[in-house]
């Protein structure tokens, strides 16, 4: 595989995001979620999802992305202020191929270089394992309310910075 490249994400990046996004939604976590829960986490990138995205989450987020060949295959955000990793998603294609765990470790970089502590995050049943793998504890099960409303099954997870 070509060299991964992770950098700040920039307005150009929504497309490229929300499409890993829907991927990592629709394709890789499709065996532990039903359809209603994949359509109401991830819609089809639209104009007017991009829009949304570009108005609401990318300025309240530190957000990097992962390049390979110059195209955006991934993709995590944190939010400093709540010491929160809000996501690290890789276009189905990709995953396992270590962008995953490269773009963790930038966020942590920057979390860290940022005044963060520790890191707490609600885990898809699908990423738990890797979030495992990565240092991160289970602090218990619960539900993830998507900003469509339905709750998601997650875990719950925590992980302090050295």
């Amino acid at each position: 595989m070509a060299r991964i490249k992770i950098r700040p994400a920039a307005s150009a990046d929504a497309q490229g995001i929300l499409e890993s996004h829907y991927s990592a939604v629709h394709e890789t976590a499709r065996r532990d979620y039903p359809d209603e829960i994949l359509d109401a986490w991830s819609t089809p990138v639209t104009p007017e999802r991009i829009r949304a995205y570009l108005e609401n989450a990318l300025p309240r987020e530190t957000t990097v992305v992962a390049e390979v060949e110059g195209r955006v295959v991934g993709f995590g955000s944190i939010v400093e202020s709540s010491n929160e990793l809000r996501a690290v998603y890789i276009s189905d294609t990709f995953r396992r191929k270590g962008v995953g765990s490269a773009l963790l470790q930038e966020l942590e970089n920057l979390a860290k270089e940022r005044g963060c502590k520790e890191l707490t995050l609600d885990s898809s049943l699908t990423a738990e394992r890797f979030y495992l793998q990565h240092g991160y504890t289970e602090m218990g099960r619960g539900d993830h309310k998507l900003s469509s409303g339905h709750q998601m099954a997650c875990v719950r997870m925590r992980k302090i910075l050295d």
